[in-house]
């Protein structure tokens, strides 16, 4: 891709081959041919950098005589001093009637830094032309500013909007939820706001996804209402879930981060009842017992992340059991996957205890993720053994991952040890259902 920039202005016969490219993607790999961390390693001049990167992309976007794309995606850790070569790119993709702009220049390159120097995303700019065409906009590590007049007409058609390290003004924001009635899904990532997180009213939002928000502070700012009908999937990865307003009627999937019971009881199991999947994360100590009184009748898929914390070997009743009360008011439940992540195997393991419990006939499948054979894993998948006769398979696997992530960690030799360990001790206990254990 490389030589292809270059060949693409030198030669004509090129540029009308390259003016047929819809799909117009530039960074490290194929403007310089080589990986972020490949730079990394060379420690070059990263100023050098950003600007032998944009103006290779100029040149090619200059001698590109294409009249349509469809796409235009940077990714390149490009800042303020780059903003009139940046604005002529998104002018050139846009007058080309570009229906996705990823502009995206944070990355591994920055490392951790704050939002200085960052590039204004000009929504000015935007009134200038025409961008009917514009549907997806994905911005990361910018500053966001209010238009002229609060005038959000250039993305009236924008159906999804992603914010990554963004610095953006609440009430821009909000104004812009308002304006935008055919946004269905919106991201905000670690973004900065100036000092509380925006209200989420929407009348079109389908999709929700907010991760750290924080105020200019850096301390973290809660989510307090959420009024979107026709929302259907919500991720949240911040405070103020027991306070939060919220009225989601349509509700099906939910996937957030929590570290307290209360959080767990209130949020999760009395606000959503119309849910068909859940995912959590948290912490394995947060939980000890918990009685759900709120039937959850038609979650459908439960997917519970375990952050391994130290203090289980302290914990004399600890234990995985009170997942089976999740089961017990989620009568449609028919997949169940729990992941231990960062697992470590006990000394000091404890006796297994055999609970009463009830009978649940619609569970399918059930995985337990990070299973290295401590007893409260083995105590675990013995009851449900017990008490879920239709289940068809109980999966095993010492290998994890991280939530959110496709994948998994898996140490050969440690987790061996792990399997041999689960297939010793299962021996040793009295198991109904044996047969449908598969160990990963």
């Amino acid at each position: 891709m490389k030589d292809l920039l270059k060949i693409s202005i030198l030669s004509k016969s090129w540029g009308e081959v390259w003016a047929l490219r819809r799909n117009l993607h530039f960074d490290t790999l194929n403007v310089f041919g080589d990986s972020d961390s490949s730079i990394i390693e060379r420690l070059v001049n990263l100023d050098n950098e950003r600007d032998e990167f944009a103006k290779r992309v100029d040149q090619f976007v200059k001698s590109f005589s294409g009249r349509v794309i469809d796409s235009f995606l940077v990714k390149f850790c490009l800042n303020g001093d780059q903003s009139t070569i940046i604005d002529r790119w998104i002018r050139f993709a846009i007058e080309r009637g570009a229906e996705r702009i990823d502009l995206l220049f944070g990355g591994v390159l920055y490392g951790y830094s704050h939002l200085r120097n960052c590039y204004k995303f000009p929504l000015d700019l935007l009134l200038e032309i025409n961008t009917l065409t514009l549907k997806h906009l994905r911005l990361q590590r910018c500053l966001i500013f209010h238009p002229t007049n609060y005038d959000f007409s250039p993305l009236k058609n924008l159906r999804f909007l992603s914010l990554s390290k963004v610095k953006v003004d609440e009430i821009l924001l909000e104004s812009l939820l308002s304006n935008c009635r055919l946004l269905e899904e919106l991201q905000l990532d670690a973004c900065q706001f100036e000092a509380s997180m925006p209200m989420i009213i929407s009348s079109s939002l389908i999709n929700l996804k907010i991760i750290y928000p924080h105020n200019r502070r850096m301390v973290e700012v809660e989510l307090t209402l959420v009024d979107c009908l026709k929302l259907t999937s919500l991720e949240y990865d911040g405070y103020g879930l027991n306070t939060m307003s919220i009225n989601t009627p349509a509700m099906k999937c939910i996937d957030f981060t929590i570290s307290y019971e209360d959080d767990l009881d209130i949020f999760a199991f009395s606000k959503f009842p119309q849910l068909e999947i859940m995912s959590i994360d948290m912490s394995s100590t947060v939980i000890t017992s918990l009685k759900i009184t709120q039937s959850l009748k038609y979650l459908k898929q439960f997917n519970l992340s375990l952050l391994w914390d130290g203090n289980i070997s302290k914990e004399a009743d600890y234990s995985l059991l009170w997942i089976l009360n999740i089961l017990q008011v989620s009568p449609l439940l028919h997949r169940l996957s729990i992941m231990l992540t960062n697992p470590k195997f006990l000394k000091n393991q404890k006796d297994i205890r055999d609970i009463e419990a009830f009978s649940h006939d619609k569970v399918k499948v059930i995985e337990l993720g990070g299973c290295v054979g401590n007893w409260f894993e083995i105590e675990f998948v013995i009851n449900i053994l017990k008490y879920v006769p239709k289940l068809e398979q109980m999966v095993l696997n010492p290998g994890w991952k991280e939530h959110g992530t496709l994948d998994w960690v898996s140490e050969t030799v440690s987790f061996q040890s792990a399997r041999q360990r689960i297939s010793e001790k299962l021996q040793g206990e009295k198991v109904v259902g044996r047969e449908k254990i598969v160990l990963v």
